[in-house]
């Protein structure tokens, strides 16, 4: 019993944590449990839980961070630099819809990559000053996307296994 507790508490402590999010807590969390449908379900839910948590605390605070830094001469720069850089990468589409904001959020954090999840995504959306009426639920439902595309590849029911086998010949 407690070895299970002890995995269902690190598979909440990686999906909290901005490295590894949903991607590292699902493979840990599948790979410490007999993969019954249970046990997914659980480490599915944990990890979602624990990778939306700081997502309105991000949405709150990115920004006037960014306003704050924008004022000291340390960081100043480079606060400057990355606001301007995510207006120009995000082009019209933020001032355009929100909605259209929204999905091109959802779809950055929905991909299993590195540095495109949860913390990543709610640091855009901050920057771009969205709404958190539109922001909470894409990024809820990228954490839920990109849970589920681990959770398939892990429990290997997407086997890319022999796909790179055939690469391979």
């Amino acid at each position: 019993m407690t070895e299970t507790l002890t995995t269902y508490l690190t598979t909440f402590l990686l999906s909290v944590m901005p490295v590894s999010e949903i991607r590292g807590s699902m493979i840990y969390g599948l790979s410490q449990v007999d993969q019954t449908l249970l046990n997914i379900l659980k480490i599915y839910g944990i990890s979602i839980i624990g990778n939306f948590l700081p997502v309105p605390f991000i949405l709150i605070a990115f920004r006037p961070l960014i306003k704050w830094l924008k004022r000291t001469k340390l960081l100043g720069r480079f606060a400057r630099w990355l606001e301007n850089r995510t207006h120009r990468k995000a082009g019209d589409i933020s001032r355009k819809s929100a909605g259209a904001a929204a999905v091109a959020i959802y779809v950055f954090v929905s991909i299993p990559f590195p540095t495109t999840g949860a913390w990543t995504g709610s640091m855009i959306a901050g920057l771009l000053d969205m709404r958190a009426k539109y922001a909470l639920p894409a990024v809820l439902l990228g954490i839920m996307t990109s849970g589920a595309i681990m959770t398939l590849l892990v429990t290997g029911v997407l086997n890319l296994g022999a796909f790179g086998q055939w690469l391979m010949k």
